[in-house]
């Protein structure tokens, strides 16, 4: 099928939806130049055409066939090849909304809600085995390591899983159990979860036989990363092992253009004047004598007077113009209380 064929296809697709848009994202792995990836759509709100681009004339070719026919361009801002999606796309896109998405971050948001909810968000001292030393990986096993986890790094190589798990623990909450190398260890448990974010296939089954058990849970986050034999010992054992979905975390993504966020932006974050007073919200730092409120449009909460350095004044600091300041914002909140009611 020609590719202007696929792209009218999915335009027609679109066009059931009030509100459309286009995703397009790369990949560190060899793939085809072009490629129509699997729709998505949050219903009532959203319908996502998918594409998967690694060549720029075909990467220009989509972007100007869907400007001004789609809502949003999310563009994956992520540099995983020499194409930079993004900069082609600032120079293409003239009436579509453009938008940069960071599809790393969608997948850990996607794979720590999978967990959670195997889990019923208790993931305290469980034993988790990560494989891989990449990017994914690593964020992985630190998240899983804040949220109470017993983890355990599995490395390509010796030197780089050394280097990765020292490099990991140097950040990690003080009080955190520190992440560690499989080899070596003290783990003689079964393990109550394995993930593995490799860019290919995993090929150490034997060190992971001994620790699995009924109850553990496998995720192939890397796609492919389990070899046949393994998936076929994994599923006659009725061990659960499934490979991430990215479409969990699919709000996330989109979170830059929520109505929530630009309320906040809009009307939360700032600086204004009510009723001659300079007021300050959502952590903007205002100058001595600012009043700290919770909304710049409507606040309904007095936090105090700013003390121009980033903090909130004492009581026994403030003075008497502050004190009228924060009176005239009082008696404002009040006023507007009393009439939405």
């Amino acid at each position: 099928m020609e590719i202007n064929e696929m792209l009218r296809k999915e335009l027609k697709y679109l066009k059931e939806y009030n509100n459309s848009s286009i995703m397009i994202s790369t990949t560190a792995k060899h793939a085809l130049d072009f490629r129509v990836l699997p729709r998505r759509n949050i219903p009532g709100v959203l319908a996502i055409s998918c594409f998967m681009i690694n060549e720029e004339c075909m990467l220009k070719e989509t972007l100007s066939f869907f400007d001004g026919k789609v809502d949003y361009v999310y563009i994956d801002v992520e540099l995983k090849q020499s194409l930079n999606l993004f900069k082609v796309a600032k120079e293409v896109i003239k009436k579509s909304k453009l938008v940069s998405v960071k599809p790393n971050d969608t997948t850990i948001e996607s794979c720590d809600l999978l967990i959670r909810n195997y889990f019923e968000d208790n993931i305290y001292n469980k034993n988790v085995i990560i494989i891989g030393t990449g990017n994914l990986a690593s964020k992985m096993a630190v998240r899983l390591a804040e949220r109470q986890a017993y983890v355990y790094l599995i490395g390509r190589t010796k030197e780089k899983e050394n280097r990765h798990i020292e490099a990991l623990n140097s950040f990690l909450p003080k009080y955190s159990s520190p992440i560690q190398s499989i080899e070596g260890s003290q783990l003689v448990e079964q393990v109550d979860l394995v993930v593995s974010f490799l860019s290919g296939e995993f090929t150490n089954d034997e060190t992971l036989f001994p620790l699995i058990h009924q109850n553990t849970f496998i995720i192939d986050g890397g796609i492919n990363n389990f070899s046949n034999d393994f998936i076929q010992r994994m599923l006659l054992k009725n061990v659960h092992i499934t490979r991430l979905d990215t479409r969990i975390a699919l709000p996330y993504q989109f979170l830059s253009t929520h109505e929530y966020t630009n309320a906040f932006f809009n009307d939360v974050y700032g600086a204004s004047i009510i009723q001659g007073v300079s007021v300050v919200a959502g952590g903007y730092i205002g100058k001595e004598g600012s009043v700290i409120v919770d909304s710049t449009k409507q606040p309904n909460q007095v936090i105090g007077i700013a003390d121009g350095s980033g903090g909130v004044k004492k009581s026994e600091q403030l003075c008497e113009t502050d004190r009228n300041r924060l009176h005239k914002i009082e008696k404002f909140i009040s006023t507007y209380s009393k009439t939405v009611i």
